[in-house]
């Protein structure tokens, strides 16, 4: 068995001061705009160079837990969101957050018609040869990125999809009132995972945030396999649970 002094080690010292000051902070011993002890203060407590402490300072200041100002220093701050997010059959993301208070928002990144992957064409039980259509989407709280989505489709349930999704706000809603669909969870894996230099960007964090990854499939009232989903989830904003129905 490994023990937590030795995964310490293991890891970057970095991330260890960062893991620190954030532990510090979740505890009160820096309230809510007070200011951290300077960056030469932190090179003498932790017994590091400078570079050491400002790669550690912005570990925090991508996860919202601080914010600098130019020649004062860092203050802590208010996360952006602190949110229970949670999954049931007919969970959509455009509800859940209105629930929330949020108002949701959804930007499409990218969108093109392809064969389905070996993994999606098995999820979906498609025949090797047949079309998708792969749309990703960065989704939004309250103005604030908050999950990545790759979604696929089969295009024979979704004809000319592209056509209609100029204005995209809930795909749900798109699909529901343009081809009739009313989808619902059938499973969903969890894992959790670190973002791309890619979806780091989109989501505007740093590459050594967590990440939630949910990948599901969804179901018709008719019950064919309508939809894949990989969903990757700020692990530093969000809290995901089930609801079983």
């Amino acid at each position: 068995m490994i023990r937590e002094s030795e995964l310490r080690k293991a890891a970057p010292r970095y991330l260890e001061i960062a893991d620190i000051l954030q532990s510090e902070i979740g505890r009160g011993l820096y309230q809510l705009d007070e200011r951290l002890p300077s960056e030469v203060q932190l090179c003498g407590r932790f017994r590091e160079n400078r570079y050491t402490i400002r790669q550690a300072l912005d570990i925090l200041l991508h996860t919202g837990v601080i914010r600098s100002h130019q020649g004062k220093g860092h203050y802590v701050c208010k996360k952006p969101l602190d949110l229970q997010y949670t999954i049931t059959p007919s969970t959509r993301y455009s509800h859940v957050m209105e629930g929330l208070g949020c108002k949701p928002q959804a930007r499409l990144l990218h969108q093109e018609r392809q064969k389905a992957p070996a993994a999606v064409a098995e999820a979906l039980r498609l025949d090797a040869d047949e079309d998708v259509y792969r749309l990703e989407i960065l989704r939004y709280a309250d103005s604030v990125p908050l999950t990545w989505n790759m979604t696929w489709l089969p295009v024979r349930f979704v004809p000319d999809l592209m056509e209609h999704t100029a204005s995209l706000g809930s795909l749900y809603e798109l699909l529901e009132v343009q081809y009739g669909l009313r989808l619902h969870r059938i499973w969903s894996t969890f894992q959790a995972t670190y973002p791309t230099a890619l979806v780091a960007g989109y989501l505007q964090i740093s590459p050594n945030t967590n990440l939630l990854q949910i990948e599901s499939v969804m179901r018709d009232d008719d019950h064919r396999l309508v939809e894949y989903t990989s969903a990757k989830y700020r692990g530093d904003l969000c809290r995901v649970s089930i609801q079983f129905e």
